[in-house]
């Protein structure tokens, strides 16, 4: 599934090409997007695409006159853009078209994608709740928002694992970016959140912007020493995907030494409480020895 950083990729490209420019067709085939679009769709025509941008996993499309459009990636979707001109066939994949003077973005796969009027932050119930995003436009992550929530009775009993998969405690964070962070601040995936010491929170809220930050300019979380010793130690890399196991410290590296004890990294499957049926039950990267991880 794609994390906040790479949907931050594509809310760049998409922003990139329709803001500021005038629509010329609207399309989509999500069911609640076309009924809408086939009661309303001529009164987006003619209007400028304001902005589009992302929160977490979320991106949302801003057009005069108060619309809007909102797309969820889940796993498998993607946005692509086109200048000047999109292709004329209709991909059985596509989801949605927005094409502008001069430009054109097309949703695939994505299975969630609605159009409408007024604040989507209002009618679009996920949207609502959404913890603070990993990478704020205003570049400041609201730590003391997301140690707020992460403190809230209702979740004391979850594993911080789970928790860091909650959108409503923290907007952006999926599968890599949690094993990471946990890494970074040596914290077990199945430590409760109410037994978590204040400097474990302070390191939590410290390193989940660093990492989504340095992925979404780098595409990886390892740091730039970590890189160089797996690219020129090739014990420390599958050599079949040998990009893949560079980008990260733990994630997707199983069996393979850690980079700060040798111990083999490990894998094991986690109950979370995520909002999809993908995140119910993700599987957790981790050194049992830096993590404090018993295996028995």
């Amino acid at each position: 599934m794609p994390e906040g950083p790479e949907v931050r990729k594509f809310a760049d490209a998409v922003d990139g090409v329709l803001t500021g420019r005038v629509i010329r067709s609207f399309d989509a085939r999500t069911r609640e997007a076309r009924k809408w679009l086939d009661e309303n769709g001529t009164r987006l025509v003619g209007r400028r695409v304001l902005s589009v941008r992302s929160h977490g996993k979320h991106l949302v499309g801003q057009i005069e006159g108060r619309f809007y459009f909102h797309s969820h990636l889940m796993m498998w979707g993607r946005w692509q853009t086109f200048v000047p001109h999109p292709p004329d066939d209709v991909d059985r994949r596509e989801r949605a078209r927005v094409v502008v003077e001069g430009g054109a973005a097309i949703l695939y796969s994505g299975p969630i994608f609605n159009v409408g009027e007024g604040d989507p932050r209002a009618q679009v119930e996920h949207l609502q709740t959404l913890g603070p995003d990993v990478l704020p436009y205003e570049g400041v992550f609201n730590d003391a928002e997301f140690s707020r929530r992460l403190k809230l009775p209702e979740y004391r009993d979850l594993t911080i694992g789970a928790a860091l998969l909650n959108q409503r405690i923290v907007a952006g964070l999926g599968n890599y970016l949690r094993a990471e962070v946990l890494f970074a601040c040596g914290l077990n995936p199945w430590a409760k959140v109410g037994k978590l010491k204040k400097r474990e929170v302070t390191c939590l809220g410290r390193t989940v912007p660093e990492l989504a930050l340095r992925s979404y300019l780098f595409g990886a979380t390892a740091s730039d020493n970590d890189r160089e010793r797996m690219n020129t130690d090739p014990s420390l890399v599958y050599q079949q995907g040998r990009e893949m196991g560079t980008r990260h410290v733990v994630f997707r590296r199983t069996n393979l030494p850690c980079l700060r004890c040798s111990h083999p990294i490990k894998q094991l499957r986690q109950t979370t409480s995520g909002d999809t049926d993908e995140d119910r039950s993700r599987i957790t990267y981790f050194c049992a020895h830096c993590q404090h991880v018993s295996l028995q």
